[in-house]
């Protein structure tokens, strides 16, 4: 009786640990820039802002995710 009663809970689907899409990551990219935009960092955080937003547009373009930026020289044309 006791091993009947353990049964059903073994058959419960485990839960899923939560996970990250890309297009969570390109929401944090937006976000990045809008606080950017707003001022919503110290200059003194800027430097790893940047570089974590550096990070995760080169990784997101990389799979496509996101279009590579334009040049300067593309955007005149």
């Amino acid at each position: 009786p006791a091993a009947e009663a353990a049964a059903p809970a073994a058959e419960q689907p485990a839960q899923q640990a939560p996970g990250l899409t890309l297009q969570d990551l390109v929401l944090v990219a937006q976000v990045i820039q809008l606080t950017s935009q707003r001022g919503a960092f110290k200059a003194e955080e800027l430097t790893q802002v940047g570089g974590l937003y550096d990070k995760l547009v080169t990784f997101l373009q990389s799979t496509g995710a996101i279009a590579p930026a334009k040049t300067e020289d593309t955007k005149n044309d």
